[in-house]
């Protein structure tokens, strides 16, 4: 039962871990999805993407 005890234990700890890095990491990219920011250096001033049809 105690092995029970610490892989439930384990898991919430982890769960919590991974909750609280990917809210700090949200924080920090305001907004942005890895996507976009994959495409800024390719990015130009002033330059419109057209729509697509």
């Amino acid at each position: 039962m105690e092995v029970f005890a610490v892989t439930v234990f384990l898991s919430l700890m982890f769960g919590i871990l991974f909750a609280a890095l990917f809210v700090l990491e949200r924080s920090q990219r305001r907004g942005r999805s890895l996507e976009q920011q994959a495409l800024l250096p390719l990015e130009e001033e002033g330059k419109t993407v057209p729509a697509r049809r």
